[in-house]
């Protein structure tokens, strides 16, 4: 093992004590997330387990939001690639007059006419999916969410822990947060993809392929980036 300044037991001090306090953070809205899938395992099994409220849609528009990616070839050579998403917004009224907005696929918003009755589907008196028409849109509980803000954290302290241990050195504030965002870049689909199966049940047959084939695909892309900055090691 390389000798270790003061410096970088700080780093892995910090990492490890972030990873132990998403971790314990996560605990009680994973087990939370737990009982919301036996809810939706009793449905398929013996089915209709959710509690469900008569609503209306009370409104529905699209909207788009661009990202930019630059990236840096071999040559020093910078490149700038934009897309633009549309995304497909929903809101719905519930029987008190309380109205929430969600993003939903694209079928769905197509069926969902503003005015149109819905059946609301609850758990523990929130709002987890919405039928319209024959067709239905399900949506992570605040739990399942939580528990996904605490796995991101908890992704980020196991990043700082093994910088510390394995490497600790300073380049610049830029390099600092081209890793940092390459590094939680790796965990989007992957914290998706655990939160999903865990409230709802791992994907099956060609769904579950495609999952895999783009976790890896955007996972392999922000892993060759970081570990392409690694030009000290």
């Amino acid at each position: 093992m390389p000798q270790r300044s003061l410096g970088r037991w700080i780093v892995v001090a910090l990492g490890l004590g972030v990873l132990v306090a998403a971790l314990t953070g996560a605990a009680g809205p994973l087990r939370q997330t737990r009982e919301f899938h036996q809810v939706v395992a009793c449905g398929r099994g013996v089915g209709d387990c959710f509690g469900s409220e008569p609503g209306s849609i009370a409104g529905r528009r699209t909207y788009t939001t661009t990202s930019t990616t630059t990236h840096t070839d071999a040559n020093g050579n910078t490149y700038t690639t934009t897309n633009t998403t549309t995304h497909y917004e929903v809101t719905w009224q519930r029987a008190n007059g309380s109205r929430q907005a969600r993003d939903v696929s694209s079928s769905f918003y197509t069926k969902a006419k503003q005015g149109q009755p819905a059946t609301l589907r609850l758990w523990r008196g929130e709002v987890v999916g919405v039928e319209v028409m024959g067709d239905s849109q399900w949506f992570l509980p605040k739990s399942g969410t939580t528990l996904g803000g605490w796995l991101y954290l908890a992704f980020f302290g196991l990043g700082v822990l093994l910088w510390g241990l394995l490497f600790g050195w300073w380049d610049g504030l830029f390099m600092l947060a081209f890793r940092t965002f390459a590094w939680m870049f790796m965990s989007f689909l992957p914290v998706d993809m655990t939160t999903d199966a865990l409230a709802y049940g791992l994907a099956t047959g060609s769904d579950l392929v495609v999952q895999i084939v783009f976790a890896l695909f955007f996972t392999g892309i922000a892993g060759a980036l970081l570990f392409g900055s690694l030009d000290h090691w």
